[in-house]
Parts: structure tokens; sequence; C-alpha cells
């Protein structure tokens, strides 16, 4: 007990990120930032655009700043985000 690697699903966080181009699901080191998440849904839907193009919300609440990590706002496995493009879009 207690190898590193013996937790590492633990360490890793399912997300389905709804986007101007549909859902898709990823899984994220629960370290990792909000700005990854954002990165990862322009490379995988081919968005157009810039990261500080777009927010990010789970529920209500946005995402920011951008460059805290996902297990800082509580997120579990399941959860759902939504991309959204600001201002006027993209």
């Amino acid at each position: 007990m207690g190898k590193k690697n013996e937790g590492k699903k633990d360490r890793d966080i399912e997300l389905t990120v709804g986007t101007p181009k549909g859902p898709f699901t990823a899984a994220f080191k629960k370290t990792a930032k909000v700005i990854d998440v954002i990165l990862a849904a322009i490379s995988t839907k081919g968005l157009a655009g810039e990261s500080e193009d777009f927010e990010i919300f789970f529920g209500d609440t946005e995402l920011t700043p951008t460059t805290r990590p996902l297990v800082s706002f509580g997120l579990e496995d399941g959860d759902k985000l939504l991309l959204t493009a600001q201002g006027d879009g993209v």
C-alpha cells in the first residue's frame, strides 16, 4: 500500500463540457487549471478564438480565475460545465 500509482484514478476527474459545437467528455487531473479545460475544449471541438474569448461555468458559477485548479471548485466526477463565448462570440 501507499504506492503512488495505486491512487492514480483518484487524482483524475471526468467532466462533460458543453460547447457552442456540442458537448464532450474528458478526464482531467484534479490539479489541472480551469484554463486547461478551456484549451481542451477549443482543441477538441475545433472552436475559433483564443482562451480569453471564452468563459466556463459550473451551474451559475463562473470558474474564475482560470489559473485556479479544478479541485478548488469542489468539482466531482460526472459534473457538467458550460463553455460560452464572451462578448460578440466566436
